[in-house]
């Protein structure tokens, strides 16, 4: 039923499942509906191996590996790739897997989601003792919201951290226990577009882009991208970690408690340099209030970097890894452009995104 190839878009699967006996092994693409491609019959070894074969300049494919039609692993797996799979028939939720980075990230996620779950199912099971009075039942509620509000936090951060993986596209549309997507609210949009424009730098004419730009778009048909920012009331942020002018690491997190302008720039970007001289008024009269600007350079020069700090005076937080446009905040915060940046509360939630001058200032005043 399937063709075996040794071709460098061939990938194999293997590995081993305990405590199964003369069970029928099932690897099936995740599609709607899902399409059964090969079958093998286990021994007590539990042992198995599968090949496939991707089409020219396919795109990444996601499988199921089952028993008896009931899933034991997710796999998110790119042409190439050598995967191995262990698990048990008796608690598949605790497989692992090496030789695919996606199917690590899917499995991330599918853990994720196996927490929220059990903390749900803890909920409710209280619940059931306490007895469901009106007080009893808002508690409840508040609990249950401030699980679903964690979940949808940390896919967030999945999502920004891995937005050049279909994984994330997985993340995006996550649903939760009670069937309701995570995503899906106006200030979602936000999200879709960073996703679908990473995803169509690595992967042009994706389907999974073309999907992501619709629901960008249904989302956006009523509001608009800077009001987007200003409701994203649920947002949470990466952390970056690089070395100061003195060569002290400085986490951006760190700084929870105050107001940051998390500012992309370079010392041989003019436009960049010269956005310096407008921020520095705004920092002297907000610094004491409890502003703070953490700017990630993208030089590879330290001693022109160093030289347009001084030269500039400038007072805030400067950092840089001098890997320049390889650095990796750019990608964690889907940096394309410069001049670029976020605000970010003291909750550490992003307030804005590319606000200069006055409409920077106004954000400020609003939440210090």
């Amino acid at each position: 039923m399937l063709v075996v190839s040794c071709g460098k878009n061939a990938v194999t699967i293997k590995g081993n499942i305990a405590n199964v006996e003369n069970e029928l092994l099932e690897l099936y693409v995740s599609t709607t509906p899902k399409k059964l491609i090969d079958t093998v019959r286990l021994n007590s070894s539990g042992k198995f191996s599968f090949k496939y074969e991707f089409k020219k300049n396919i795109f990444p494919v996601f499988f199921t590996l089952s028993v008896s039609d009931k899933p034991l692993a997710s796999l998110l797996i790119e042409p190439g790739e050598k995967v191995i799979v262990k698990t048990d028939i008796k608690n598949p939720a605790a497989y692992t897997v090496s030789g695919s980075e996606g199917s690590q990230l899917l499995k991330e996620l599918n853990d994720r989601m196996l927490k929220t779950i059990i903390s749900v199912d803890s909920i409710s099971r209280i619940l059931t003792k306490i007895g469901n009075t009106p007080e009893n039942t808002q508690q409840i509620n508040r609990d249950l919201a401030a699980i679903y509000t964690k979940h949808k936090r940390d896919l967030i951060k999945f999502v920004i951290k891995n937005n050049k993986s279909y994984a994330a596209y997985t993340a995006i549309y996550q649903a939760l226990p009670n069937g309701i997507g995570v995503f899906g609210k106006e200030s979602d949009a936000l999200y879709f577009k960073l996703l679908a424009d990473s995803l169509e730098i690595k992967y042009p004419r994706s389907p999974c882009v073309v999907q992501l730009r619709d629901d960008y778009n249904r989302l956006i048909k009523t509001t608009t991208i800077q009001s987007l920012f200003d409701k994203a009331a649920e947002t949470s942020i990466p952390d970056v970690k690089l070395p100061d002018v003195t060569g002290r690491q400085v986490s951006l997190l760190s700084l929870k408690g105050k107001v940051v302008l998390l500012n992309f720039w370079s010392s041989e970007d003019k436009v960049t340099a010269m956005n310096n001289n407008e921020l520095l008024p705004i920092y002297e009269k907000y610094k004491s209030g409890g502003f703070e600007i953490y700017q990630v350079s993208l030089d590879e020069d330290r001693g022109s970097w160093l030289h347009t700090i001084n030269t500039q005076q400038l007072p805030w937080i400067n950092v840089c890894d001098f890997r320049g446009t390889a650095t990796y905040p750019l990608k964690l915060y889907n940096i394309t452009k410069l001049p670029a940046n976020y605000l970010i509360s003291r909750d550490c939630e992003i307030i804005g995104k590319d606000l200069f001058g006055d409409k920077l200032e106004e954000k400020i005043k609003e939440n210090l």
